[in-house]
């Protein structure tokens, strides 16, 4: 079976950065993916903040792609948090099939609670790399996505720098 990758942290550590640079190393083809629900960008563009961009597939669920994948060795999947808990079984599939897998996620929300699918993909992945962003206010090395100047309180807000900004511990517990 061919491994699980995870690149997670909060908003603007550049996970997708990293997803996108490991997909175009590999000397595999290889195919994107970002859930429907993510409509930051044109429907078959992942960009990433700091402007790089790649061809994806917006799917409502991973298992969407496997008729194309006959030619395929890597899937990248970005925002993985979004999907529903359905892409368990399709991350198996994939792995059945010999396909390696690198995932981006945010693995929790605005309050610093984790996302339920991506605290299942974590534990099923042969690696995990946590990246930190900068804190907004201080500087420091920042791993909470604080959510601004909204009194939403769903959990899933699709959005960046208009709702969203990184903070420290220090920071975020002063805020809360």
């Amino acid at each position: 079976m061919k491994e699980i990758q995870v690149i997670t942290g909060c908003m603007f550590a550049g996970k997708t950065t990293e997803l996108l640079n490991r997909l175009r190393a590999t000397n595999d083809n290889y195919l994107l993916v970002k859930p429907v629900i993510d409509n930051r960008d044109s429907e078959d563009i992942v960009c990433t903040h700091d402007g790089l961009e790649e061809k994806a597939i917006r799917v409502r669920k991973v298992s969407d792609v496997f008729a194309l994948l006959s030619n395929i060795q890597v899937v990248g999947i970005d925002e993985a948090q979004f999907f529903t808990m359905s892409i368990i079984d399709d991350l198996c599939y994939l792995q059945e099939k010999n396909i390696k897998i690198i995932i981006a996620g945010l693995e929790k929300d605005y309050l610093h609670k984790p996302f339920k699918s991506m605290t299942k993909i974590i534990s099923m992945s042969d690696s995990v790399i946590r990246l930190k962003a900068t804190c907004n206010n201080c500087g420091q090395d920042a791993s909470y996505s604080h959510r601004k100047n909204t009194t939403s309180k769903q959990q899933l807000l699709i959005g960046a720098e208009n709702f969203y900004e990184a903070l420290c511990e220090e920071c975020f517990n002063n805020i809360i």
